[in-house]
């Protein structure tokens, strides 16, 4: 089995929750990444419908976010080329 890498779409700008930080603009991916930093499996078998991400900001606040309530989900295959790239998704569950 193949397995499958997702990117999240954020569907409004994100900022973190204690600092104000920038996180993603409106449009932007994030990849969703383990806590190493590597990119997350996804048996294609089993993929999620639903998941728990958590994106840091630039002085390291951890921001938790619901998929699909406050993120979009792609493959990452069927990312645009010019979309914009935000910070990593760290997997929670």
């Amino acid at each position: 089995m193949t397995p499958i890498y997702l990117a999240l779409v954020h569907l409004r700008d994100a900022a973190c929750s204690e600092c104000g930080a920038p996180l993603a603009a409106a449009g932007a991916r994030s990849f969703v990444v383990d806590a190493d930093g590597t990119p997350h499996a996804f048996p294609s078998d089993a993929v999620p419908e639903a998941m728990t991400v958590e994106i840091q900001c630039e002085n390291g606040h951890p921001n938790r976010f619901f998929v699909p309530n406050e993120l979009g989900a792609e493959e990452t295959l069927q990312t645009p080329e010019e979309a914009p790239l935000a910070r990593d998704a760290e997997f929670v569950s």
